[in-house]
This record gives C-alpha cells, sequence and structure tokens, in this order.
C-alpha cells in the first residue's frame, strides 16, 4: 500500500530545489564559494551591502582565469562611501575598490549603482585586459574600467 502512495505523496508535497551552491545567509543569491570568501575577508564585519533586500551583484571572469568571479556593491560602515568587492573563485581572494579604498586619482569611492558589466569586451592584445570588464563612474562623475593587472585592480578613464 505505501508503495502505492509514494507517487502521490510526492506530488503533493511537492519537490524541493536543491540550493547547495547558494548561500543562505546575508549575501544570499551569491554562490558558497564566493559568501565564504566575502565573510573570510571580513566584509560582513567592515561594510554593508548597499541594499540588503535585493544586493547588487555580477558574475564575469574579471581576473582572466577562465573561471566567473563575483562583483558586489559595498558601502562603508557609516554608509557614505559605495564601492565594490570582487571575489576571485580561483582563490577566493576579494580585493575592494571604493568604499574608502582608492579608486582612481583622487577619489576613494564611487556612485552606487553606477557600475556594470561588459561581458566579453575585447581590447587589443597589448592591453592585457580581462575578457569581462567592469565599469564604474566615481564621485566626480569620471567613468572608467576596472581592469585587473595580475596585482590589484587599475582604473581606466574611459574617453
Amino acid at each position: 500500500m505505501l508503495t502505492r502512495l509514494m507517487p502521490f505523496l510526492a506530488l503533493a508535497l511537492g519537490a524541493v530545489p536543491a540550493r547547495a551552491q547558494e548561500s543562505r545567509t546575508t549575501f544570499g543569491g551569491l554562490p558558497q564559494w564566493a559568501d565564504s570568501a566575502l565573510r573570510a575577508g571580513g566584509l560582513d564585519q567592515r561594510f554593508r551591502l548597499s541594499s540588503v533586500l535585493n544586493p547588487v551583484y555580477e558574475f564575469g571572469d574579471f581576473d582572466r582565469d577562465g573561471l566567473i568571479d563575483v562583483a558586489v556593491e559595498v558601502k562603508d560602515p557609516g554608509a557614505l562611501r559605495c564601492g565594490l568587492a570582487i571575489t576571485h573563485q580561483i582563490d577566493r581572494s576579494v580585493h575592494l575598490v571604493g568604499a574608502g579604498e582608492p579608486v582612481s586619482i583622487g577619489t576613494n569611492q564611487l556612485i552606487c549603482g553606477q557600475w556594470g558589466l561588459r561581458a566579453g569586451w575585447r581590447m587589443p592584445p597589448h592591453a592585457a585586459v580581462s575578457p569581462d570588464l567592469l565599469w564604474a563612474t566615481d564621485v566626480h562623475r569620471q567613468t572608467g574600467w576596472l581592469a585587473w593587472n595580475g596585482r590589484a585592480y587599475v582604473w581606466v578613464p574611459i574617453d
């Protein structure tokens, strides 16, 4: 009798989707590797997500290693300076741009919501930048690329 009820019970109870790769806590929606790297880097203690309900983030290969990385919009503890926390999947390193850390000459903050991803961008081979580039606008209203140079993210002004 129980074996005849099993298909009915499965349909009645419904299938629960597996979310093993998705974080269940603060950085909801991010893969577990990114969430744990951001926490290990102290992001949850030193910064706030720019939006707790719907964190703003982008996925892309920012460091040219063939793995997907993640950039998350953050604010400093006083919620005054906006920036990005960029996490590399390969080594779980977290790189801060803005939110009190240097962005471009003369500023340490970005304008919240004024950044994004340019996927598959191809620059000349000598430029040695990532196929997926982040662009951002600093508080001086200057827009630039955030390009990985192998050690850090550098600001490349967009003319």
